[in-house]
C-alpha cells in the first residue's frame, strides 16, 4: 500500500507542478520583488530598517487568490474526465488511498508554493540591507502564507470533486476568486453591513472568512491571542474544506465518466 500511494502522490506532484504553475508563480514571485520596489517597502527597509507587510504580500493579496486555485483546481477533475480515475480504481486502488495521496499532494505543493513565492523577495531584502537578520522574512510569514495557501489549495480541491469537469471547476474557481479577493470581499462585507444594520465587530468578524485577510493577523506573533484565534479558523476551514471534498468523493460514482 506504500508504494502505490506513494506512486499517487509522485504522479500528482508532477502533474501540480506542471508548465502552468511554474508560469504562474514564477510571475507571482518576480511581481513579489517589483511591489517590493514600486511601493514604500524598499525606503521603509532603507530607513527605518522595517518589512512592511503590504510591501511583501501585495501581489498575493492581489493575484493570490487566483494564482493558488490555478494550481488546484483540475487536481481531481482531470483524472476524471482523461479515464485516468477509473482506470487506478479498476486496479484496486482505493477511493481512500487516492484522495489520500492528494492530501499529500495539496500539503507539500502549498509549502513549494510558498517557499517560490517568500525565497526571492527575501533574499532581495537581505541584499538591499546587507543584513542577514532579514532572513527572519522566512521565519515571520512562511507559516501565514503556508496557511493562507493551504486554504485555497482545499478550496480548489473541493471545487474539483464537486464540479467534476475541469470547465465547470475553472469557472468555479474563477467565481470563487473573485468573490475571495480581499478588497472585492471586503466591499461586499460592508455593503451587507449596510443593508443589515451590522455592527462594526460584526463586519471585522465575516471579513476574517477571506483568507487575505486572515494572513495579517496570522503575521503578527506578538499577539498572542489573535494569533491562536486566527490559526484555529485557517485550520477549520482547511479540515471542513477537505471534509467536503472527502464525503463527496467517496459518494460520486465514477466508472466511464469521462469522455
Amino acid at each position: 500500500m506504500n508504494n502505490v500511494l506513494l506512486k499517487l502522490t509522485l504522479r500528482d506532484m508532477r502533474k501540480v507542478l506542471g508548465k502552468r504553475t511554474l508560469m504562474i508563480w514564477g510571475t507571482l514571485s518576480a511581481l513579489g520583488v517589483f511591489f517590493f520596489f514600486a511601493t514604500s517597502g524598499r525606503r521603509t527597509l532603507i530607513e527605518n530598517n522595517e518589512v512592511e507587510f503590504m510591501a511583501l504580500f501585495l501581489p498575493q493579496i492581489i493575484f493570490g487568490t487566483w494564482a493558488i486555485l490555478s494550481v488546484y483546481f483540475d487536481l481531481v477533475s482531470s483524472d476524471r474526465q482523461h479515464n485516468v480515475l477509473d482506470c487506478i480504481l479498476c486496479s484496486g486502488v482505493s477511493k481512500t488511498l487516492i484522495f489520500f495521496s492528494k492530501i499529500i499532494t495539496l500539503t507539500a505543493m502549498s509549502l513549494i508554493l510558498s517557499l517560490a513565492y517568500l525565497l526571492p523577495v527575501t533574499v532581495v531584502i537581505v541584499s538591499i540591507s546587507g543584513r542577514a537578520e532579514h532572513f527572519t522574512v522566512l521565519y515571520q510569514y512562511l507559516l501565514p502564507l503556508w496557511g493562507y495557501i493551504m486554504v485555497y489549495a482545499a478550496l480548489g480541491t473541493a471545487i474539483s470533486v464537486i464540479a467534476r469537469s475541469n470547465k465547470t471547476a475553472l469557472i468555479a474557481s474563477l467565481a470563487a476568486g473573485l468573490v475571495l479577493m480581499p478588497r472585492f470581499f471586503i466591499l461586499i462585507v460592508d455593503g451587507l453591513g449596510a443593508l443589515f444594520h451590522w455592527t462594526q465587530a460584526t463586519k471585522d468578524a465575516v471579513s476574517m472568512v477571506a483568507p487575505g485577510v486572515m494572513m495579517d493577523s496570522l503575521s503578527r506573533y506578538s499577539a498572542t491571542t489573535d494569533y491562536l484565534k486566527m490559526a484555529a479558523v485557517f485550520l477549520l476551514s482547511i479540515i471542513f474544506l477537505i471534509a467536503i471534498a472527502f464525503i463527496t468523493f467517496c459518494k460520486q460514482d465514477e466508472l466511464n465518466y469521462g469522455e
